[in-house]
């Protein structure tokens, strides 16, 4: 008997020492009820579920109809040039990018009802935890009352047999056993959480990259509004004027290209030798301008003039009168002042074989063999139509910039950082 007793001293802190254990790392006992939205929430996530897919039904048919005017723009910019047929192709563009900025306000609708379902989903895990805790504090307290109010004699006492005392044992063990397994179902539950919150984050970062997309959408709809208005004034309706225009705009193109790769190929040579002089090396370019807009892209196929010639360079939308800042360090090669009605540019030499181009530029502040570090101010920008320097055909306020590589333009994309 006097073993008996000294066994059943010892399990019963044993068991309660697994219990507190159990309750500090915050398990689910086989006992606790799962917990549930209720109904209120039930609802409101189903009817988020439901609002997420009639969104996405839409955006595919917006998608669809987009699909239709780039194949319409596709078709057309492989015709003669015309001016009904550029009037058409601008309108259909028009059309395009206001269904991509229908689709795209759409996909931030449905990001923001993913978002709101995420955070309901938090709520309830946190909710499930809290209520865990209580249940498991709940059987704590019972058993710590359990063991003030009963000696191992009273214990004894209320068994009718020594085998029952011994099943109240197992059963405390099983429970023991409850206990560890609630630990791993309780990780799960933590870690879903934690899988929750990092959605969250996800979804809330991809929404701020469609907040950028839809503002560079919108300002390239007011782009090409403004590139129909200013075709519309510059030819008057008449096709002779468009035409003129047309003829005009090559021969400024041609030449500027032509300008361009002669002075490469007669300044590389003595402006390598200046570069290594100075001990100038090329550490990478740099923005021109503080805008990242990217308007028009390298050979661009949405180009509007892409019939009339191939756009070697990038556009980067900015404000009329913006301060053109040397990409690198380097000399003047060309600073063409085109006047009134022509196109003017600034072309740099730099280091390592490559030459930037600076077009439609309004005011120019350099000259011909001037040497410039990179951050320099070597004009301002331009492009509106009608403007000193913006030349035939622009399509509104803009930097049109190059980057060369021993003379062949390359995407300069490639190139900044």
């Amino acid at each position: 008997m006097l073993q008996t007793k000294i066994k059943t001293s010892r399990i019963l802190p044993s068991i309660l020492s697994i219990a507190l254990l159990a309750f500090i790392f915050l398990p689910k006992i086989s006992k606790a009820v799962e917990y549930k939205l209720d109904s209120g929430n039930t609802i409101e996530t189903w009817q988020i579920n439901q609002d997420i897919n009639e969104k996405r039904a839409e955006i595919q048919e917006l998608e669809r109809q987009i699909s239709v005017y780039q194949k319409n723009i596709t078709a057309k910019q492989r015709q003669v040039g015309n001016l009904a047929s550029q009037i058409s192709t601008l309108d259909d563009s028009i059309a395009k990018i206001n269904l991509e900025i229908q689709s795209t306000a759409l996909e931030m609708e449905t990001l923001n009802l993913k978002i709101d379902n995420t955070e309901l989903k938090i709520a309830a895990k946190e909710k499930e935890i809290s209520d865990q805790k209580e249940i498991l504090a709940g059987i704590i307290r019972s058993l710590h009352r359990q063991q003030q109010k009963n000696s191992i004699l009273e214990i004894l006492i209320l068994n009718d047999n020594f085998s029952d005392f011994l099943s109240d044992i197992n059963q405390l063990e099983n429970m023991r056993d409850s206990l560890f397994d609630g630990v791993e179902q309780l990780d799960s539950v933590k870690l879903a959480l934690t899988d929750s919150k990092t959605s969250i984050e996800t979804e809330k970062t991809e929404l701020n990259n469609l907040k950028s997309i839809l503002d560079n959408k919108i300002a390239n709809l007011d782009d090409q509004k403004s590139t129909k208005s200013s075709l519309i004034i510059a030819t008057q309706g008449q096709e002779s004027k468009y035409q003129e225009l047309l003829r005009q705009a090559k021969e400024e193109q041609l030449q500027a290209n032509s300008d361009i790769v002669y002075l490469e190929q007669i300044a590389r040579e003595k402006v390598n030798r200046q570069l290594a002089l100075d001990n100038i090396a090329s550490d990478g370019l740099m923005w021109p301008v503080d805008s990242r807009r990217v308007t028009t892209y390298f050979h661009d196929p949405e180009y509007p003039y892409r019939y009339i010639f191939e756009h070697p360079a990038i556009d980067i939308g900015t404000p009329q009168g913006t301060p053109l800042r040397a990409a690198e360090s380097g000399y003047v090669a060309k600073a063409k002042d085109g006047g009134a009605t022509g196109y003017s540019y600034i072309m740099l030499i730099h280091a390592d074989g490559l030459s930037t181009v600076y077009g439609h530029v309004n005011k120019i502040n350099v000259t011909a063999d001037q040497f410039v570090s990179k951050g320099d101010v070597i004009g301002y920008s331009g492009g509106m139509p009608g403007t000193h320097g913006a030349g035939q055909l622009t399509t509104g306020p803009h930097l049109h910039l190059e980057v060369r590589l021993n003379g062949v333009p390359v995407d300069p994309l490639n190139y900044l950082p």
